[in-house]
């Protein structure tokens, strides 16, 4: 080891992010390194290096761990045995991290001399399946609550806040779960029963239900009214194992009004999430279909009353009374997405975010195998849903993973997984942004047999991912329309229109859907959201949606004016729902326009014949 560390990173600087309550936090004893003299509480001087960390375990020996100088650049790993630091100064604290060892945070002394000896505390690996989730919100019932630290509280941590607008928070509360799961509209409304007649085979009938009783959309508890089904372990988390236990879910919903009463109300919550130490995949990378959303994840409950989290980061930023945290590298894969959004019912592919990643280049960590060269395209599903603004162009992949001594810059994740924030065209109301413009359109119009010819060009730009994803009821609407000077629509002669039966408000007109239709195999409804019952591939080629790196093109013929020119506009609008489930179940359609491109034709010479007419294509 050289004088300051091989592995040592970068120059020391400070952001000043406080460290409290670390004499609470050493009480417990073994969490304290070993002999260190305590802060004089004299003015922060500089103390130079090399300083150095060493970790006295024995049985077992450490043979991998981290220090880092928080919230610095100052960082080392094991080198001949050593961790080695440039500069530390009171004031500041050292984090050390081994796998399998829960972190542990101390402060620098100046004119220390001789190393820092620490003894790490093994994690108690028994998980303790009688745990008490810890609500995330501050209207708990419990003395403690993540946002208590979590939402602004301490500099630089508002990820309550953040998670508070995120779609994770309100995947149970949220009406469009609460309706299809309950088989109602917005305003309680049910649904008939549904009573399946079974012949003598087994083979389920689906009855003829009453026309002249309303229709209020499906629903699961009309369907299995005794079972609470597989929503439960990407929905209801928290209520793990009372699932498996046959909670009833129904009476859940009910109960709650769709409001957090609790962490198991809370949907994707907190405390489930940093219990994580990793997800189970096959050798395809995929989930097994048996086992979705948490019967797929490894989790570790702590066995006593103790707050304790799993996370990303090898150092603890904010210390706490009897708070412990480790890190995991799980956390910076999109395997740790993959239970809940990669999802098989009856063999056919509902949702699949994950592996249409896994089949998208953006997966690809190496240029190539053999050689380990890192391919600074890679994204992973965190790189593109929890950054701040961080500038992950001319980055490698380990330079932003978990537990990376290289990652200096990727350390502060927003837990507003989509964005929400303001509608740039719209102020009044919050959009998830990372649908604005994850599409472009491209229009090139041309002048042909006394025809105005437009190519229309989608390209998936904005997602790592098909586009839209997951749900099949979502879906894009590409409106095609062309109008002369006096602004009058001129008339289609060709091309596709977007069919009555996806948009009847935008049924007939120039355009195409992208989505994946699925079929009800029992009673050919399609679309259908009634994934639990068997479904399909409507039709061969039903799936239209963008697929990243590939360009969706379509043609129209439009009747031309008498002066050939014409203004050519194509919007894209983003729909969480079909419009006819929508109106069943008295959920807001919310259109987003994802893109809006328009462009001129200007033509010259259009009283002549036609091979002297030239036409040109400009921005408006």
């Amino acid at each position: 080891m050289s004088a300051v560390g091989e592995n040592s990173k970068g120059f020391w600087w400070v952001i000043g992010i406080p460290l409290v309550l670390y004499a609470v936090l050493t009480s417990s004893g073994s969490n304290t390194p070993t002999s260190l003299p305590q802060p004089t509480g004299t003015p922060p001087s500089p103390e130079t290096g090399p300083i150095f960390v060493n970790i006295t375990n024995t049985n077992p020996k450490v043979e991998k761990a981290i220090v880092h100088v928080v919230e610095t650049d100052e960082t080392d790993t094991f080198d001949q045995g050593l961790l080695s630091l440039t500069a530390c100064t009171n004031g500041q604290y050292i984090s050390v991290w081994a796998p399998g060892y829960y972190i542990l945070t101390f402060p620098c002394v100046d004119g220390l001399t001789g190393p820092y000896n620490v003894q790490l505390e093994p994690i108690n690996a028994t998980d303790n399946s009688g745990y008490q989730w810890i609500d995330a919100g501050p209207n708990s019932t419990q003395p403690r609550n993540c946002a208590g630290c979590h939402s602004g509280t301490l500099p630089g941590l508002d990820e309550y806040h953040e998670w508070d607008k995120d779609g994770h928070s309100k995947v149970f509360v949220s009406p469009y779960f609460g309706t299809t799961y309950m088989g109602t509209n917005i305003n309680g409304q049910q649904s008939q029963q549904i009573q399946w007649s079974i012949l003598g085979d087994g083979q389920k009938i689906y009855p003829i239900l009453d026309p002249m009783k309303p229709d209020y959309g499906a629903g699961y508890h009309l369907d299995y009214p005794v079972s609470n089904g597989n929503c439960a372990f990407c929905h209801v988390p928290a209520s793990f194992p009372g699932t498996l236990q046959e909670m009833n879910i129904s009476t859940l919903i009910s109960s709650s009004l769709g409001k957090h009463v609790n962490a198991v109300t809370e949907g994707v919550t907190c405390d489930v999430c940093h219990k994580v130490t990793d997800v189970l995949v096959g050798k395809d990378q995929l989930p097994y279909d048996d086992r979705p959303g948490l019967l797929s994840m490894s989790i570790v409950r702590p066995v006593s009353d103790e707050i304790f989290a799993y996370g990303p980061l090898g150092y603890q930023s904010t210390l706490g009374a009897n708070a412990k945290s480790t890190c995991y590298p799980v956390f910076s894969e999109s395997k740790f997405c993959a239970a809940c959004h990669y999802g098989k019912f009856a063999n056919v592919e509902i949702y699949g975010s994950y592996k249409e990643w896994l089949d998208s280049s953006y997966s690809k960590k190496y240029v190539d195998s053999v050689s380990g060269t890192e391919n600074s395209n890679y994204r992973s599903c965190q790189d593109c849903h929890m950054l701040y603004n961080q500038q992950i162009e001319g980055t490698f992949p380990s330079q932003r993973s978990a537990c990376s001594d290289t990652n200096l810059e990727f350390r502060n994740f927003s837990h507003n997984m989509m964005n929400y924030g303001t509608d740039p065209d719209n102020p009044s109301r919050e959009i998830p942004l990372l649908v604005k413009d994850a599409a472009q359109i491209t229009l090139e119009p041309r002048l042909e047999a006394g025809q105005i010819k437009i190519k229309a060009t989608v390209h998936n730009t904005g997602a790592g991912h098909k586009f839209p994803t997951d749900s099949p009821l979502r879906h894009l609407i590409l409106l095609i329309e062309a109008r002369d000077w006096r602004n009058n629509l001129l008339t289609q002669t060709g091309g596709p229109m977007v069919p009555v039966w996806a948009a009847p408000d935008y049924g007939g007109y120039a355009g195409e859907i992208y989505a994946n239709i699925l079929k009800d195999k029992d009673t050919n409804l399609a679309p259908t959201f009634a994934y639990w019952n068997p479904a399909e591939t409507a039709w061969q080629g039903a799936d239209t949606r963008l697929v990243p790196g590939v360009p969706a093109q379509s043609e129209y013929s439009f009747a031309a004016p008498y002066d050939r020119s014409a203004r050519i506009t194509a919007k894209l609008i983003y729909r969480k729902a079909f419009i006819n489930v929508a109106y069943k179940k008295g959920w807001p359609l919310a259109n987003l326009d994802v893109k809006v491109t328009e462009v001129v034709m200007e033509c010259t010479g259009f009283g002549a014949v036609p091979e002297n007419i030239e036409c040109h294509v400009v921005q408006p």
